[in-house]
């Protein structure tokens, strides 16, 4: 396992983190046993993860409930972090309701402190809901100035709006980007990922392999039309990567951490075998300069 620098915190994080939302099965897939989880977790460690990720959001607090469970005799340095919002329901962003979630989460976990709290989906607050008097950033300084948290994050799609709050606020030490920079889209590169580098901050990138379009949900997602705009591109991704060593998996993995201004791949994977194929790839090798160009001249 590799490590990088995780912004400003002065923190040394596997450039692998275990992602909570899929090793306690879905509602609609079914559930799988604790036991489940907690090997994932247990085998993450015994692999060199030092950072592991969950929210309230992922089975209504089922993964933090493993999460906290697998981690809470384990003495060796770790980084957790979980997130506000979406519950309790109607969540809406104003302190009250941030700390009735946040106490619900700690009881879930196990624990009275975490070591990153994040505002789970930016876009769901908007401006108004983040940056008001009273509202997520305000409480969330409160709550990391109680020692509840050492650092606060933002997580969300809307690229805009996050480059523009980390602009506004120089209080946040991480951001999560997901579907939006993989082998099919680079959409935040263009401002989210430098705003972030030049004020020091985390860069997690998130679906990694787009939902899994790029992996084992490939055949499902098509069947059902979703991600539909991006077949053409995928395809011809496909075509030019068959002819390399590895699978398009391990290469959208690679591609990612072959880029220095992102800090951590969150891998939200369903099983131990899913996590030992995604830490594997922390090797220290990294694509050719040449390969890159290709990949990100398919526009």
């Amino acid at each position: 396992m590799e490590y990088r620098k995780f912004g400003k915190t002065g923190w040394d994080v596997s450039e692998i983190g275990l992602g909570g939302s899929w090793f306690y099965g879905r509602p609609e897939l079914g559930l799988l046993p604790v036991s489940h989880g907690v090997s994932v977790v247990e085998r993450a460690l015994e692999l060199g993860v030092n950072y592991f990720d969950t929210a309230p959001l992922y089975g209504k607090g089922r993964s933090e409930e493993i999460m906290g469970l697998a981690l809470r005799d384990v003495t060796e340095n770790h980084y957790l972090a979980t997130k506000v919002g979406y519950y309790p329901e109607p969540f809406d962003y104003t302190r009250d309701t941030i700390w009735r979630g946040l106490d619900a989460s700690l009881k879930r976990l196990g624990r009275d402190h975490v070591n990153l709290l994040q505002l789970h989906e930016a876009e769901q607050a908007g401006w108004d809901g983040i940056m008001d008097a009273g509202r997520a950033v305000e409480t969330m300084i409160d709550i990391r100035e109680q020692g509840i948290t050492d650092h606060i994050g933002l997580t969300g799609s809307d690229l805009g709006l996050m480059s523009r709050v980390l602009r506004e606020t120089d209080e946040f030490a991480s951001v999560i980007t997901f579907l939006k920079y993989d082998l099919l889209t680079r959409e935040a590169k263009e401002d989210l990922i430098p705003t972030a580098v030049e004020e020091e901050i985390a860069v997690i990138c998130a679906s990694p392999l787009h939902g899994g379009l790029l992996g084992s949900k490939r055949d499902h997602w098509v069947e059902q039309g979703r991600f539909s705009d991006l077949y053409d591109r995928m395809e011809r991704v496909e075509d030019m990567l068959a002819g390399e060593d590895e699978p398009i998996e391990r290469l959208g993995l690679r591609y990612l951490l072959s880029d220095p201004q992102v800090t951590m791949i969150l891998s939200g994977v369903a099983n131990v075998e899913e996590l030992e194929a995604s830490v594997s790839v922390s090797d220290g090798q990294y694509l050719d300069e040449g390969l890159i160009e290709e990949i990100e001249a398919i526009a």
